[in-house]
C-alpha cells in the first residue's frame, strides 16, 4: 500500500535547492532517499534497474530505521516500568 507523503516531508525551503526532482510529476524532494522511495512507489513501471535498486535500498533503510525506533520505544517503556516498580517497592511499600 502506498502511503501518501505529507506536505512537510516534501516541502523544500526556497533558499535550498532540491536534491532531486521527479521527471514524471515534477515533484521536488529534499533528499535522494525520498526521491528513490517516491519513484519506487509512485512510478514503478517507469523505473530503470538502477532506480529500482535504489528504491529497494531506501526501503530497507526505512524498515531498519522503523525497527530501531520501535526497539528504543520498547526499551524506554521497560525502563519506565521497572523504575516505577522499584519506586513503589522501596518508597511506598
Amino acid at each position: 500500500m502506498v502511503r501518501p507523503m505529507t506536505e512537510p516531508e516534501l516541502a523544500v525551503p526556497e533558499d535550498e535547492p532540491p536534491a532531486a526532482t521527479c521527471p514524471h510529476c515534477e515533484q521536488p524532494f529534499r533528499t535522494e532517499r525520498l526521491y528513490a522511495l517516491h519513484l519506487g512507489e509512485a512510478h514503478p513501471e517507469a523505473c530503470s534497474d538502477a532506480e529500482l535498486a535504489a528504491y529497494e535500498e531506501a526501503s530497507d533503510a526505512e524498515a531498519h530505521d522503523l525497527f530501531t525506533f520501535h526497539a528504543k520505544v520498547v526499551v524506554a517503556l521497560l525502563v519506565l516500568l521497572f523504575a516505577l516498580a522499584y519506586t513503589y517497592a522501596i518508597v511506598w511499600h
